[in-house]
């Protein structure tokens, strides 16, 4: 993980990483994703968006899905901010179960910025949220070799970055897999499928 040449960059992510090791201390490796239905939040457009560890979990176990090997975690920032707001990493803990429970899986990890400000900016910002989790999950015993971390700036928007909704959803971490094709039949529930990976 490359530390940024600034001082003031480099000695807040340096306070970062110390706040991740700090972590582990209160980690609980009990915690598992849920793999019954939740409750569904509906965003504000009025779709429905299930959690991130459940789509994720159950279209590694075969359930079909439109949005494909793309899944969105759900983390706040303070503003400018590259470390997510700790009481905003629970997307990022069930990514860690996972990524346990399924030994072979591989991924890579896109950060997205809106477009406000300068795009050289955007682009480093987004390649150290990228970053941040990239080093949360090898700090816990992730192979390194399974988890890319890559920023994109401002270069892929998925909303209009005219309006702050838009923005929003611009602003975005993404976990992308690289090996795992689906199945289209479902395993029951309780199990879990560690296989059909490219």
């Amino acid at each position: 993980m490359a530390i940024p040449h600034c001082p003031l960059r480099r000695a807040l992510l340096l306070l970062a990483m110390g706040v991740v090791s700090a972590l582990v201390a209160c980690h609980d490796p009990h915690k598992k994703y849920a793999l019954t239905p939740l409750v569904e939040e509906r965003g504000s457009g009025g779709e429905v968006a299930a959690p991130f560890a459940e789509q994720l979990v159950r279209y590694l176990r075969g359930a079909p899905r439109a949005q494909g090997n793309e899944f969105i975690l759900q983390v706040r920032y303070a503003p400018g901010g590259f470390a997510p707001l700790m009481d905003s990493i629970g997307d990022i803990e069930a990514l860690l179960v996972i990524m346990r429970d399924f030994p072979a899986l591989r991924i890579v990890i896109e950060g997205h910025t809106d477009s406000e400000g300068d795009p050289e900016k955007n682009l480093k910002l987004s390649q150290w949220r990228a970053d941040w989790v990239r080093h949360f999950l090898l700090e816990r015993g992730i192979a390194e070799e399974r988890v890319q971390a890559e920023g994109f700036g401002d270069s892929r928007p998925i909303a209009d970055n005219s309006t702050s909704e838009g923005q929003a959803k611009n602003r975005r971490l993404v976990v992308r897999l690289l090996n795992f094709a689906t199945q289209s039949t479902a395993l029951p529930d309780g199990e879990s499928r560690r296989g059909s990976f490219d």
